[in-house]
């Protein structure tokens, strides 16, 4: 049961980065995917959308940082690059 929303989560995540990428600044903020998440009405919370980017990242579908609370975001998610085919 638990499986089926982190990938329905980890979809609308991808659907996301896809949108916004590639981004002006060359960096998406996991703050910023949270926000467009919140704003399509999902339920969600910070800790959730950085599981699933920390999983994306393991599986070196992005590259990822995670600054420790005093990054540029809640949790400091960030999103430097994607594979090529990561939109495909």
């Amino acid at each position: 049961e638990e499986e089926s929303v982190n990938d329905d989560l980890r979809q609308k995540i991808l659907d996301i980065i896809c949108k916004e990428w590639p981004t002006p600044d060359g960096y998406l903020l996991g703050f910023d995917i949270y926000e467009r998440l919140r704003s399509q009405g999902v339920e969600v919370t910070h800790d959730a959308v950085n599981t699933v980017l920390s999983g994306l990242a393991t599986s070196g579908r992005i590259t990822l940082t995670l600054a420790a609370g005093d990054g540029p975001s809640p949790g400091g998610a960030v999103i430097h690059d994607i594979e090529d085919d990561l939109c495909e």
